[in-house]
């Protein structure tokens, strides 16, 4: 398998490093073209820590990128440069052939970036303290020779960079991150076997994702590499390690997205989707919210996400066997971001919550905000339904009979008050809470009560089951999130157009569940063959089924993974 760097980055499970060729001016960055180190920690000014060139007689040099998930290899007439992480901390770049060399640009940072020896018994290592990252980073010549070239001024160096040059036609130059005081760890590496274990533990993690139709094993193994680099080490704010949603620059866990991830990991990783699951909640609130995301060093609590918790730990009991104390946990935590909402969240006392914002709902842009919020919508409520109804089975199975009493009382009431309220008939309605005004909108969002399958009545099911099988949202990559024929569609309008995983597996999860197992296979090969065509895209043009925004999404690859084992298997 080959990985194009400008759309997937070069990392590891566990790192928080990552290398990616980037456009000149990318987001608007100022970067010149190029390969780049890069860091995913939450606190950095900036992601970019030094610019890559291959060099041939000192002089960059012109080069092709072969890369896969063990290695990346720069390749040019006269020589070859490979990178490989001996571990999630290491970054290993060694080079052969005569006059080949190496340079790591640290680009010009803000005050007190520098460069500078550090005599470690007889060896010279060098420090990078990068300030503009808020990093430091540990070189060291195990073959080859270093120059080193900045211009020390004050209390910094107005530009740093660090050549490794072969001798004896080859080099290897190590590079450590550095957390806190370093320590000499005196390893020999050898390239060859970095790579080979590299690849031994990637092929395990891809042999242990779900498996799909031989058509969609080139898919799987992309998503499996998406997943497996995009975790990182339990540090900081994160207590348990954790897959952010992407390495390129979606760099965190956010609230709902993390559910998707648990999923795919809960066939053959229990351990592993248990924590993905639960990880959000050890940042719980005493009134029991839960943030919206969260990496190493930063928690945003400005928003929320909305509550498919109690509905991904149904799906996650199906796949995998949970013990009392899980089952313990999760009631206490479920219980709480439950409570949150109906304490917090229904401001004019209705009985139905509501999103403050397009962010709570994980929709953040789609029409049914185009008025401003509070909205009050369908989906939320069927949310906390299947979440109070999961409360009332996890009451029961953990001795709380007069809780799984209350909890079952809870989810009929709000299924009758969001009949009555929220629909029309059959068809689904967004209402201004402050307002009762009606949202008028074409979103795709109003149609995801169909999560709750055979609990609504036919009315309602009937005529949500129409539409989505209708062209209204039907392309031929999937279920746009914005009807194509809608005068606020755009083709790359976030969730105003573009086909989503999160939308695409609770939509089929509910259709499944409404007996629509045909219209389902057919919704996951759309979608699979998006993900075929296009990789792991955080969305996709709803026409064309082209990625969009960030090119390497988890989210993406684990509901792939997931629906094509599910419905296609």
């Amino acid at each position: 398998m080959y990985l194009d760097l400008k759309e997937v980055p070069f990392s590891t499970r566990g790192s928080y490093m990552a290398v990616s060729y980037h456009e000149k001016n990318f987001r608007g960055s100022g970067m010149e073209e190029g390969l780049y180190l890069r860091t995913v920690h939450g606190n950095a000014k900036t992601p970019f820590v030094a610019g890559i060139s291959p060099l041939q007689d000192g002089k960059a040099c012109t080069y092709r990128i072969e890369a896969h998930p063990e290695k990346v290899e720069l390749k040019w007439e006269e020589g070859t440069v490979t990178l490989a992480y001996a571990d999630s901390d290491t970054l290993l770049i060694s080079g052969r052939g005569k006059g080949a060399g190496i340079r790591l640009d640290f680009l010009p940072g803000e005050a007190f970036d520098f460069i500078q020896p550090v005599l470690s018994g007889k060896d010279t290592w060098y420090l990078a303290d990068c300030f503009k990252n808020y990093m430091r980073y540990m070189l060291f010549n195990q073959a080859g020779r270093i120059a080193l070239h900045q211009e020390w001024k004050v209390s910094n160096s107005e530009f740093c960079q660090l050549d490794v040059l072969e001798e004896n036609g080859e080099f290897l130059l190590v590079l450590e991150e550095v957390r806190d005081s370093w320590i000499n760890r005196n390893i020999s590496y050898d390239i060859q076997e970095v790579c080979r274990n590299a690849r031994e533990d990637f092929e395990r993690f891809y042999q242990s994702m779900p498996s799909v139709p031989e058509e969609y094993e080139d898919a799987r193994e992309k998503a499996a590499y998406v997943n497996w680099s995009s975790i990182v080490n339990k540090l900081g704010l994160l207590k348990r390690d954790a897959m952010f949603m992407s390495k390129n620059w979606m760099c965190n866990v956010w609230s709902w997205d993390h559910c998707f991830n648990a999923l795919a990991l809960a066939y053959h990783n229990p351990k592993e989707a248990w924590n993905q699951f639960m990880i959000m909640f050890d940042h719980q609130s005493e009134t029991g919210r839960i943030p919206d995301s969260i990496n190493d060093s930063i928690i945003i609590d400005n928003y929320c996400k909305p509550p498919i918790h109690g509905w991904t730990l149904r799906r996650l009991k199906k796949i995998m066997k949970l013990d009392m104390e899980q089952l313990e946990e999760a009631y206490e935590k479920l219980s709480r971001w439950t409570l949150w909402w109906l304490n917090y969240r229904d401001q004019d006392g209705d009985g139905l919550c509501e999103y403050t914002h397009g962010n709570d709902s994980g929709w953040d842009n789609s029409t049914p905000f185009r008025m401003l919020p509070p909205v009050t919508l369908p989906d939320l409520a069927a949310f906390l339904i299947i979440q109070m109804e999961e409360l009332s089975v996890l009451a029961e199975q953990t001795g709380r009979r007069a809780d799984s009493v209350l909890w079952k009382e809870r989810s009929e009431s709000m299924l009758s008050r969001m009949q009555e309220k929220l629909f029309d008939g059959g068809r689904p309605k967004a209402l201004q809470t402050v307002t009762g005004k009606e949202v008028e909108n074409n979103s795709l969002l109003l149609y995801l009560p169909v999560v709750l399958g055979k609990k609504l009545p036919e009315e309602i099911r009937g005529y949500l089951t129409e539409q989505l099988k209708s062209d209204k949202f039907l392309t031929e990559f999937g279920l746009a999130t914005e009807s194509p024929s809608s005068e606020l569609y755009e083709a790359d309008g976030y969730w105003r157009g573009p086909i989503w995983a999160p939308s695409t597996m609770l939509l089929a999860d509910g259709l499944w569940e409404c007996g629509e197992e045909d219209f389902v296979r057919d919704i996951t090969h759309r979608f699979c063959k998006a993900v075929q065509q296009s990789g792991c895209a955080e969305n996709f043009d709803a026409l064309t089924g082209a990625g969009l925004r960030d090119r390497a999404y988890t989210w993406t690859a684990s509901v792939m993974l997931v629906m094509a084992h599910e419905y296609l298997g």
